[in-house]
């Protein structure tokens, strides 16, 4: 008895990552078939809230939230910072493994770094994703019919970051692009 338990557990348990690997699939698959496309958030922590967007065009975007904003093209990432008028120029290979640092590839990463559980949250369809060599723990929420997500939200020691997307939608916007000429009078740190 205690063995048909067991292979019954790790069938379930199998279906579940299955699920929850399919549902990151589903949401890389239909924002690819958006093209280029635009997202809006809110981030939330400890009570305070902010708003941002970001636009993805294959592995570029360009990004902005609270007076910071980040181009990212051809390898290059461009962050601009206008309360401390600075530009800081890295490589594009040492962006983070969160949407908001690396919008056009943050699900991806997430499979490569995580265990994946199906879950609900609201009655809707989510993700836990579950640190394989610690670190935080994320909740990824679909939308109500599954397609996109709706909601991440990081969980670390007690504290929690939530980003609420409030649309994601397809573009004719070009993605803008880092103008040196603009930035002319900022400080300039390459850490390239």
């Amino acid at each position: 008895m205690r063995r048909v338990a067991l292979t019954l557990f790790i069938i379930i348990a199998s279906w579940y990552a299955l699920s929850a690997q399919s549902l990151l699939d589903t949401f890389e698959k239909n924002l690819a078939q958006l093209g280029v496309y635009k997202a809006k958030f809110t981030v939330e922590l400890d009570g305070y809230k902010m708003a941002g967007s970001y636009i993805v065009d294959g592995d570029d975007f360009y990004a902005a939230m609270e007076g910071v904003e980040i181009f990212v093209s051809q390898g290059v990432k461009h962050e601009v910072n206008s309360s401390t008028r600075e530009v800081t120029i890295d490589s594009a290979a040492n962006l983070g493994s969160d949407i908001l640092s690396n919008p056009a590839k943050g699900f991806e990463v997430l499979k490569e770094q995580y265990s994946l559980t199906q879950t609900d949250v609201d009655g809707l369809s989510a993700i836990q994703l579950t640190p394989k060599s610690g670190g935080e723990r994320i909740i990824v929420v679909a939308d109500s019919i599954g397609a996109l997500p709706k909601k991440i939200v990081y969980s670390d020691s007690g504290a929690e970051l939530t980003i609420t997307f409030t649309a994601i939608h397809a573009t004719n916007a070009p993605l803008p692009r880092f103008n040196a000429a603009k930035y002319a009078e900022y400080e300039v740190i390459d850490m390239r």
